[in-house]
Protein backbone atom coordinates (compact mmCIF):
# COMPACT_ATOMS: atom_id res chain seq x y z
CA UNK A 1 0.00 0.00 0.00
CA UNK A 2 2.53 2.20 0.90
CA UNK A 3 4.72 1.58 -2.50
CA UNK A 4 1.47 1.94 -4.39
CA UNK A 5 1.03 5.42 -2.34
CA UNK A 6 4.68 6.34 -3.37
CA UNK A 7 4.21 6.05 -7.22
CA UNK A 8 0.56 7.53 -6.87
CA UNK A 9 2.78 10.54 -5.30
CA UNK A 10 5.59 10.67 -7.89
CA UNK A 11 3.22 10.32 -11.00
CA UNK A 12 1.35 13.52 -9.59
CA UNK A 13 4.67 15.11 -9.17
CA UNK A 14 5.58 14.28 -12.46
CA UNK A 15 2.88 16.06 -14.08
CA UNK A 16 2.44 19.01 -12.24
CA UNK A 17 6.27 19.42 -13.04
CA UNK A 18 5.73 18.48 -16.72
CA UNK A 19 2.77 20.93 -16.34
CA UNK A 20 5.42 23.89 -15.15
CA UNK A 21 7.86 23.32 -17.92
CA UNK A 22 5.29 23.02 -20.74
CA UNK A 23 3.99 26.60 -19.32
CA UNK A 24 7.35 27.77 -18.83
CA UNK A 25 8.00 27.15 -22.23
CA UNK A 26 10.25 29.25 -23.71
CA UNK A 27 12.40 29.81 -20.85
CA UNK A 28 15.61 30.96 -22.71
CA UNK A 29 15.85 32.62 -26.09
CA UNK A 30 14.53 30.93 -29.58
CA UNK A 31 16.99 30.43 -32.27
CA UNK A 32 15.06 30.85 -35.82
CA UNK A 33 16.92 29.46 -38.39
CA UNK A 34 16.25 31.81 -41.96
CA UNK A 35 17.63 29.49 -44.43
CA UNK A 36 18.88 32.47 -46.98
CA UNK A 37 21.61 35.16 -46.35
CA UNK A 38 20.01 38.99 -45.59
CA UNK A 39 18.00 40.99 -47.45
CA UNK A 40 16.23 38.61 -50.26
CA UNK A 41 12.56 38.30 -48.78
CA UNK A 42 12.32 35.15 -46.54
CA UNK A 43 14.87 37.54 -44.46
CA UNK A 44 12.35 40.07 -44.89
CA UNK A 45 9.31 38.13 -43.95
CA UNK A 46 11.48 36.09 -41.07
CA UNK A 47 12.54 39.23 -39.30
CA UNK A 48 9.00 40.12 -39.14
CA UNK A 49 7.62 37.25 -37.68
CA UNK A 50 10.97 36.95 -35.14
CA UNK A 51 10.37 40.32 -33.91
CA UNK A 52 6.74 39.57 -33.39
CA UNK A 53 7.26 36.34 -31.66
CA UNK A 54 9.67 37.86 -29.30
CA UNK A 55 6.90 39.95 -28.10
CA UNK A 56 4.53 37.32 -27.95
CA UNK A 57 6.29 34.73 -26.24
CA UNK A 58 8.39 37.14 -24.05
CA UNK A 59 11.97 35.45 -25.04
CA UNK A 60 14.17 36.80 -28.12
CA UNK A 61 13.63 35.10 -31.33
CA UNK A 62 17.23 35.34 -32.55
CA UNK A 63 17.54 35.26 -36.64
CA UNK A 64 20.39 32.71 -37.69
CA UNK A 65 20.77 32.67 -41.87
CA UNK A 66 22.12 30.05 -42.60
CA UNK A 67 21.80 30.49 -46.49
CA UNK A 68 22.71 28.46 -49.55
CA UNK A 69 21.70 25.36 -51.58
CA UNK A 70 18.37 26.71 -52.03
CA UNK A 71 17.70 26.56 -48.33
CA UNK A 72 19.26 23.27 -48.27
CA UNK A 73 22.10 24.18 -45.82
CA UNK A 74 19.82 25.91 -43.49
CA UNK A 75 17.24 23.49 -43.50
CA UNK A 76 19.14 20.39 -43.13
CA UNK A 77 20.53 22.21 -39.78
CA UNK A 78 17.38 22.19 -38.34
CA UNK A 79 16.29 19.15 -39.15
CA UNK A 80 19.06 18.05 -37.06
CA UNK A 81 18.61 20.11 -33.82
CA UNK A 82 17.22 19.16 -30.97
CA UNK A 83 13.30 18.67 -31.12
CA UNK A 84 13.41 21.18 -27.34
CA UNK A 85 11.32 24.08 -29.33
CA UNK A 86 14.60 26.37 -28.56
CA UNK A 87 15.48 25.57 -32.69
CA UNK A 88 12.77 26.76 -35.30
CA UNK A 89 13.23 26.87 -39.32
CA UNK A 90 11.41 30.00 -40.83
CA UNK A 91 11.23 28.78 -45.04
CA UNK A 92 8.97 28.88 -47.56
CA UNK A 93 7.98 27.45 -51.17
CA UNK A 94 11.29 26.21 -52.27
CA UNK A 95 10.71 23.47 -48.76
CA UNK A 96 8.80 21.67 -51.54
CA UNK A 97 9.66 22.38 -54.49
CA UNK A 98 13.57 20.92 -53.70
CA UNK A 99 11.67 17.56 -54.27
CA UNK A 100 11.27 17.53 -57.50
CA UNK A 101 14.50 19.62 -58.40
CA UNK A 102 17.14 17.62 -56.13
CA UNK A 103 17.72 13.90 -56.85
CA UNK A 104 18.61 13.21 -53.44
CA UNK A 105 17.92 15.77 -49.97
CA UNK A 106 19.49 15.21 -46.50
CA UNK A 107 16.52 15.12 -44.72
CA UNK A 108 12.78 14.52 -45.86
CA UNK A 109 10.85 17.20 -46.25
CA UNK A 110 7.39 15.96 -44.37
CA UNK A 111 9.10 13.35 -41.82
CA UNK A 112 11.83 15.33 -40.42
CA UNK A 113 9.28 18.28 -39.52
CA UNK A 114 6.74 19.60 -37.28
CA UNK A 115 4.87 22.09 -38.83
CA UNK A 116 3.54 24.65 -36.93
CA UNK A 117 1.89 26.96 -39.25
CA UNK A 118 1.48 28.61 -42.91
CA UNK A 119 2.24 32.48 -41.59
CA UNK A 120 1.28 34.21 -44.80
CA UNK A 121 1.09 33.62 -48.89
CA UNK A 122 2.85 35.89 -51.41
CA UNK A 123 0.06 36.34 -54.37
CA UNK A 124 2.67 36.20 -57.09
CA UNK A 125 5.98 37.34 -58.11
CA UNK A 126 6.78 40.69 -60.30
CA UNK A 127 8.35 40.38 -63.70
CA UNK A 128 11.20 43.40 -63.60
CA UNK A 129 13.52 44.27 -65.65
CA UNK A 130 16.08 46.67 -64.82
CA UNK A 131 15.27 50.51 -66.17
CA UNK A 132 17.87 50.16 -68.82
CA UNK A 133 16.64 46.96 -70.90
CA UNK A 134 14.93 47.80 -73.65
CA UNK A 135 11.65 45.86 -73.36
CA UNK A 136 8.81 47.90 -72.01
CA UNK A 137 6.06 45.17 -71.77
CA UNK A 138 6.23 41.64 -71.77
CA UNK A 139 5.44 41.00 -74.62
CA UNK A 140 8.53 43.01 -75.81
CA UNK A 141 10.54 40.75 -73.73
CA UNK A 142 9.15 37.42 -75.10
CA UNK A 143 10.09 39.52 -78.91
CA UNK A 144 13.25 39.64 -77.97
CA UNK A 145 13.85 36.27 -76.29
CA UNK A 146 12.10 34.85 -79.43
CA UNK A 147 14.34 36.91 -82.05
CA UNK A 148 17.47 35.92 -79.45
CA UNK A 149 16.87 32.32 -78.05
CA UNK A 150 19.01 32.33 -75.22
CA UNK A 151 20.69 35.44 -74.82
CA UNK A 152 18.57 37.01 -72.32
CA UNK A 153 19.92 36.38 -68.89
CA UNK A 154 17.12 36.16 -65.93
CA UNK A 155 18.72 36.05 -62.18
CA UNK A 156 16.82 33.89 -59.37
CA UNK A 157 17.42 33.11 -55.75
CA UNK A 158 18.80 29.49 -56.66
CA UNK A 159 18.02 26.41 -58.60
CA UNK A 160 14.54 25.08 -57.58
CA UNK A 161 13.70 28.91 -56.01
CA UNK A 162 10.55 29.85 -56.98
CA UNK A 163 12.34 32.70 -58.64
CA UNK A 164 13.63 29.99 -60.74
CA UNK A 165 10.74 27.80 -61.50
CA UNK A 166 8.70 30.77 -62.15
CA UNK A 167 11.16 31.61 -65.12
CA UNK A 168 11.16 27.67 -66.13
CA UNK A 169 7.38 27.59 -66.16
CA UNK A 170 7.30 31.14 -68.11
CA UNK A 171 10.06 29.64 -70.95
CA UNK A 172 7.32 26.70 -71.18
CA UNK A 173 4.35 28.05 -71.88
CA UNK A 174 5.64 31.33 -73.97
CA UNK A 175 7.58 29.67 -76.33
CA UNK A 176 10.77 31.32 -75.26
CA UNK A 177 14.36 31.02 -74.27
CA UNK A 178 15.98 32.49 -71.65
CA UNK A 179 19.58 31.98 -69.60
CA UNK A 180 19.13 31.24 -66.16
CA UNK A 181 21.78 32.54 -63.42
CA UNK A 182 20.94 31.02 -60.24
CA UNK A 183 22.47 32.89 -57.08
CA UNK A 184 23.20 31.56 -53.59
CA UNK A 185 20.01 33.64 -52.26
CA UNK A 186 17.83 36.55 -53.74
CA UNK A 187 19.46 39.22 -51.99
CA UNK A 188 22.74 39.28 -54.11
CA UNK A 189 20.51 38.16 -57.11
CA UNK A 190 18.75 41.59 -56.42
CA UNK A 191 21.76 43.76 -55.34
CA UNK A 192 22.92 42.72 -59.31
CA UNK A 193 19.64 43.18 -61.08
CA UNK A 194 19.90 46.78 -59.41
CA UNK A 195 23.22 47.28 -60.59
CA UNK A 196 22.16 46.48 -64.15
CA UNK A 197 24.76 43.45 -64.09
CA UNK A 198 21.62 41.40 -65.23
CA UNK A 199 18.73 42.47 -66.74
CA UNK A 200 15.68 40.19 -65.71
CA UNK A 201 13.99 38.47 -62.45
CA UNK A 202 10.82 36.70 -61.45
CA UNK A 203 10.98 38.92 -58.40
CA UNK A 204 9.50 38.15 -54.80
CA UNK A 205 7.16 41.14 -54.03
CA UNK A 206 8.27 41.93 -50.70
CA UNK A 207 11.67 42.55 -51.86
CA UNK A 208 11.14 43.86 -55.41
CA UNK A 209 7.46 45.50 -54.81
CA UNK A 210 9.31 48.80 -53.03
CA UNK A 211 12.03 49.19 -55.40
CA UNK A 212 9.44 49.56 -58.45
CA UNK A 213 7.73 51.85 -56.68
CA UNK A 214 11.09 53.93 -56.08
CA UNK A 215 11.68 54.05 -59.67
CA UNK A 216 14.61 51.67 -59.40
CA UNK A 217 13.24 48.62 -61.60
CA UNK A 218 10.62 48.44 -64.35
CA UNK A 219 8.00 45.74 -63.65
CA UNK A 220 6.39 43.90 -66.69
CA UNK A 221 3.75 41.53 -65.13
CA UNK A 222 2.60 40.10 -62.11
CA UNK A 223 2.93 36.29 -62.07
CA UNK A 224 -0.86 35.50 -59.54
CA UNK A 225 -4.34 35.44 -61.41
CA UNK A 226 -5.58 38.59 -59.49
CA UNK A 227 -3.06 41.73 -59.79
CA UNK A 228 -0.96 43.06 -56.62
CA UNK A 229 -2.79 45.53 -54.63
CA UNK A 230 0.53 47.08 -54.32
CA UNK A 231 1.05 47.26 -58.11
CA UNK A 232 -2.64 47.55 -59.59
CA UNK A 233 -1.56 49.11 -62.88
CA UNK A 234 0.71 46.13 -63.82
CA UNK A 235 -1.51 43.04 -65.72
CA UNK A 236 -0.77 39.83 -64.86
CA UNK A 237 1.17 37.40 -67.15
CA UNK A 238 -2.01 35.16 -67.54
CA UNK A 239 -4.29 38.73 -68.52
CA UNK A 240 -1.47 39.29 -71.53
CA UNK A 241 -2.11 36.38 -73.05
CA UNK A 242 -0.52 33.44 -71.38
CA UNK A 243 -3.38 32.14 -70.18
CA UNK A 244 -3.04 29.85 -66.80
CA UNK A 245 0.27 31.21 -66.00
CA UNK A 246 0.30 30.94 -62.36
CA UNK A 247 4.04 31.98 -59.95
CA UNK A 248 2.40 32.11 -56.34
CA UNK A 249 4.09 31.41 -52.55
CA UNK A 250 4.27 31.15 -49.23
CA UNK A 251 6.11 31.55 -45.97
CA UNK A 252 6.17 29.31 -42.74
CA UNK A 253 7.44 27.87 -39.76
CA UNK A 254 8.62 24.86 -38.50
CA UNK A 255 10.27 22.53 -35.57
CA UNK A 256 12.25 19.41 -36.14
CA UNK A 257 10.22 16.39 -35.88
CA UNK A 258 9.89 15.33 -32.51
CA UNK A 259 8.86 19.26 -31.44
CA UNK A 260 6.44 18.59 -28.01
CA UNK A 261 2.46 19.24 -29.07
CA UNK A 262 2.06 21.47 -26.55
CA UNK A 263 4.72 23.52 -27.34
CA UNK A 264 4.09 23.48 -31.22
CA UNK A 265 0.57 24.61 -30.45
CA UNK A 266 1.82 27.24 -28.62
CA UNK A 267 3.79 28.67 -31.69
CA UNK A 268 0.88 28.08 -33.47
CA UNK A 269 -1.03 29.93 -31.47
CA UNK A 270 1.27 33.06 -31.15
CA UNK A 271 1.25 32.58 -35.04
CA UNK A 272 -2.28 33.02 -35.39
CA UNK A 273 -1.97 35.86 -32.96
CA UNK A 274 0.97 37.91 -34.96
CA UNK A 275 -1.10 37.75 -38.18
CA UNK A 276 -4.31 39.35 -36.86
CA UNK A 277 -2.34 41.90 -35.43
CA UNK A 278 -3.40 45.57 -37.33
CA UNK A 279 0.45 46.45 -37.27
CA UNK A 280 1.61 42.77 -38.70
CA UNK A 281 -1.54 42.69 -41.71
CA UNK A 282 -0.28 46.71 -42.29
CA UNK A 283 3.34 45.21 -42.80
CA UNK A 284 2.24 42.44 -44.73
CA UNK A 285 0.26 44.24 -47.38
CA UNK A 286 3.05 46.57 -48.04
CA UNK A 287 5.17 43.73 -48.97
CA UNK A 288 2.38 42.26 -51.21
CA UNK A 289 1.43 38.94 -48.52
CA UNK A 290 -1.72 37.54 -47.46
CA UNK A 291 -1.95 36.45 -44.04
CA UNK A 292 -2.97 32.86 -43.27
CA UNK A 293 -2.00 31.90 -39.47
CA UNK A 294 -2.96 27.86 -40.52
CA UNK A 295 -3.29 25.60 -37.73
CA UNK A 296 0.00 22.45 -37.46
CA UNK A 297 -2.66 20.06 -39.08
CA UNK A 298 -3.90 22.43 -41.81
CA UNK A 299 0.05 23.18 -42.89
CA UNK A 300 0.63 19.51 -43.11
CA UNK A 301 -2.17 19.28 -45.07
CA UNK A 302 -1.09 21.84 -47.32
CA UNK A 303 2.50 20.90 -47.70
CA UNK A 304 1.47 17.12 -48.99
CA UNK A 305 -0.81 19.18 -52.12
CA UNK A 306 1.94 21.75 -52.40
CA UNK A 307 4.68 19.09 -52.68
CA UNK A 308 2.39 17.26 -55.32
CA UNK A 309 1.62 20.48 -57.17
CA UNK A 310 5.62 21.34 -57.70
CA UNK A 311 6.65 17.52 -58.99
CA UNK A 312 3.63 18.65 -62.18
CA UNK A 313 5.19 22.06 -62.48
CA UNK A 314 8.97 20.62 -62.55
CA UNK A 315 7.63 17.64 -65.11
CA UNK A 316 6.07 19.82 -67.37
CA UNK A 317 8.55 22.87 -67.22
CA UNK A 318 10.86 20.14 -68.48
CA UNK A 319 13.11 20.75 -64.83
CA UNK A 320 16.21 18.06 -64.74
CA UNK A 321 16.65 17.12 -61.25
CA UNK A 322 20.33 18.20 -60.25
Amino acid sequence: MASFVSLAVKAVVLVGVAGICAAAYPERPVRLIVPVGPGGAVDVVGRITGQKLSALLGQNVVIDNRGGANYIIGTEIAARSAPDGYTLLFTAGAHTINPAVYRKLPYDTLRDFAPISRIANSSGLVIVVHPSFPARSLQELIDMARASPGKINYCSGGFGNLTHIAGELFQVMANVKLTHVPYKSAGPAITDLLAGHIPLMFGPSPVVVPMVQAGRLRPLAFTGLKRSAQLPAVSTVDELGIKGYEATGWYGIYGPRGTPKAVVDQLSAAVRQMVQMPDTRERFAALNLEPVGSSPEEFARFLKEDLRKYAEIAKKAGIQPQ
